[in-house]
Formats: structure tokens, C-alpha cells, sequence
């Protein structure tokens, strides 16, 4: 049997190639409101993968956990006597790395930014004009970002699968 079909890496590749798509998708259309879509698809299949890339590694250390986190595998790593060490990069990564932003605009891109207040101009003579110039998807990673992240993320899981030997 593969290392893929074994540790059910074909999702965490699904997730990573459904994100590639969509900022090829992103790159291509020149509609606004189409390219936010995909951008925004691709940050939800990047941390798609992240999620189902903590499954294949909960399958291969044999933990009981349906929906792992990377908190869950430590601990249930830890009751076994034994460390991950994939799980600490993911930490590290998640706490001052890619994976962090990556986070940040999974979050944002749940939930509506906070709007900031307008501030009526201090040159005018009118407290009447307001000039507002944040865009509203100023938050969402360009597709330059996310190619970055993607390749990261591929080459850090891939790295990792590389390293993986039965124990």
C-alpha cells in the first residue's frame, strides 16, 4: 500500500492543488469581486490542507483523534511519551511564521474586518467631507502572497513526508 492511500495524504494533496487553482483562477479573471472569491478560496483550501496535513500526521502516529489540532497531537504525543517533531515547526510557524498569517486571513476572511471610522479631511473648511480610502478586502493576501504561502506549505509537508519513516 502507498504512503498516500496509508495515511490519507490524497486530501491534504486535494487541498493544496484546489488552492493552487484558485489563485491561478484569481490571476486570470480581471472581475474584482470574482478575484476576491478565489482569493479568498485559496486561503481556505491553504488552511484546509494544514488541517487535513494534521490528520495524515495523526494516522501516522496512530492517535485517536477525528479532528486533530495541533494542541490535541502534542498532548496525545506527550501521554504517549513521545514528541512530534513536525508538530513543533508547525507551532513555531503558526506562532511567528507563515502559518500565522495564513491564520490571520483564514480568521478575517470568516468574519467581516472591523470597519475603521471614517475621519473628515482637516484641510477642508467643512467637517462635511469624509474621505475613506480602505479597501474593503485591504485584509485578503494578494495572489503574489498566496503562491508564497502555497509553496511554503508544499515544500514544508513534503519535507516532512520525506522524513516520516514507520516506527
Amino acid at each position: 500500500m502507498s504512503r498516500v492511500a496509508r495515511f490519507h495524504a490524497d486530501r491534504t494533496n486535494q487541498k493544496l492543488y484546489f488552492s493552487r487553482l484558485a489563485c491561478q483562477q484569481a490571476e486570470q479573471t480581471e472581475h474584482v469581486q470574482q478575484a476576491q472569491a478565489q482569493r479568498e478560496a485559496a486561503v481556505f483550501h491553504l488552511h484546509g490542507a494544514i488541517l487535513a496535513f494534521l490528520q495524515e500526521l495523526s494516522r501516522y502516529y496512530r492517535l485517536n483523534d477525528p479532528q486533530p489540532t495541533l494542541k490535541s497531537i502534542e498532548e496525545l504525543m506527550a501521554a504517549k511519551g513521545q514528541v512530534s517533531p513536525e508538530i513543533n515547526v508547525l507551532q513555531k510557524l503558526a506562532k511567528d511564521g507563515f502559518i500565522a498569517e495564513l491564520k490571520r486571513a483564514y480568521r478575517l476572511a470568516q468574519y467581516a474586518p472591523e470597519p475603521s471610522a471614517p475621519e473628515p479631511e482637516s484641510e477642508t473648511s467643512s467637517n462635511l467631507i469624509i474621505k475613506v480610502t480602505q479597501s474593503p478586502q485591504a485584509w485578503l493576501p494578494d495572489s503574489k502572497i498566496l503562491r508564497e504561502w502555497h509553496r511554503e506549505l508544499t515544500e514544508l509537508i513534503e519535507g516532512f513526508r520525506n522524513e516520516m519513516v514507520e516506527f
